[in-house]
């Protein structure tokens, strides 16, 4: 087994893991068994899967199968540091993909509606003080985001990596629409994985993803937290139903060209993103490559010299630009070593069969769950 063939089955293996124990916690809340914790249930639940399945298992598990420290697989997970400006970036970024995923969610459930989907109510609570807004964050937003992306963009997306970017972008994607395990939110959770794993490849860092994530999710709770007090952010949220109500076509129309203004200044926040991301390590790249190219000129120079005086051969020494620049990508910190084994191996990148199993047991499990919810909902 080559190391494209290894590091792909370890990372399914231990994505499969994380499903069967999430099935297995949300089976056993279905059935009432954890109801014994009373109101902290739904908390207590949320750590375990988010913390002890999402995060440590995909980050110690992975580690200890690849035999590699965890610092090392935090590194390939993509854990690099972003410019302060690029954080501001990624914010601005992240507004723009939430209101964006609203319609995006708008148009599929139009289509669950239409083929006989019945939605569950959300219930209202009682009560809606600020502190509860504080936690909500911090369980549906920071969690999500730190742990969510740390399995399936860091996990998936880089681990299945030597099978080729555009299959592990496939991969992680699908999954992490299906490990939503309910047909509301799969549609656009698995449009949202793919743009989050396109971020992550081009900017090759996982953090512009975590971001996004943060503040999709963030504002999600802020919006229900603005609807039960009716504050304005609640009110612009409903200003283009308003619009569709009271004049079908002007909201249309205003509908098309605020999403087409959403999408034109996500593409402009993007690009700008990606020059203040890889542009920058590629420039740090490019800099300590012409370093060392200098360097290996003076020093042929020099040996050049020494072979005409003793009338010696000639000495050339050649330089691998490849393996500098791989070379380069690790001392700066922006690559691994199992990265570098990943990109340079010549082997095929079909996986396994046991990695092939882990895939469809991996896809029947949360696809069966999935549809079965979407029955239940038109039942």
């Amino acid at each position: 087994m080559n190391i494209k063939q290894k590091t792909s089955q370890n990372s399914i293996l231990t994505y499969f893991l994380i499903i069967v124990g999430f099935v297995g916690i949300r089976a056993l809340s279905a059935l009432g068994l954890l109801s014994f914790m009373g109101e902290y249930t739904s908390y207590v639940f949320t750590m375990v899967v988010q913390i002890g399945l999402l995060f440590c298992l995909s980050v110690f598990m992975f580690s200890g199968l690849q035999k590699q420290k965890v610092k090392t697989t935090f590194r390939f997970y993509g854990y690099k540091k972003i410019s302060l400006k690029a954080v501001a970036i990624t914010v601005a970024l992240g507004v723009i993909v939430f209101f964006l995923n609203i319609f995006v969610a708008g148009f599929f459930d139009t289509i669950l509606q239409f083929l006989g989907y019945n939605f569950r109510p959300s219930e209202s609570p009682e009560a809606y003080p600020v502190y509860l807004l504080l936690i909500n964050i911090v369980f549906t937003a920071v969690l999500p985001a730190i742990c969510e992306e740390t399995a399936h963009r860091g996990l998936l997306l880089k681990g299945q990596s030597g099978l080729g970017q555009k299959q592990a972008l496939i991969i992680s994607s699908l999954l992490f629409g299906l490990l939503h395990l309910n047909i509301e939110q799969f549609f656009y959770a698995t449009i949202i994985g793919f743009f989050l794993g396109y971020l992550t490849i081009i900017c090759e860092s996982i953090y512009p993803a975590m971001i996004i994530h943060f503040m999709n999710n963030a504002l999600s709770v802020y919006s229900g937290f603005a609807s039960f007090h009716k504050l304005s952010f609640a009110k612009i949220l409903s200003l283009p139903y308003t619009f569709l109500q009271n004049n079908f076509f002007l909201g249309l129309m205003f509908l098309i060209l605020f999403v087409t203004l959403l999408v034109m200044s996500g593409y402009y926040l993007m690009r700008k993103l990606i020059v203040e991301t890889v542009g920058k390590n590629m420039a740090s790249v490019q800099m300590e490559l012409y370093k060392e190219l200098a360097k290996n000129d003076y020093i042929n120079d020099i040996e050049q010299s020494k072979a005409e005086i003793e009338g010696k051969a000639n000495v050339e020494n050649r330089v691998n630009l490849q393996e500098m620049y791989l070379e380069k990508n690790i001392k700066l910190g922006l690559m691994t070593d199992l990265d570098r084994q990943l990109l340079s191996t010549k082997t095929h990148n079909k996986p396994s069969k046991v990695a092939i199993a882990l895939f469809v047991a991996s896809f029947v499990l949360t696809v069966g769950i999935t549809i079965f919810t979407f029955i239940w909902g038109v039942l």
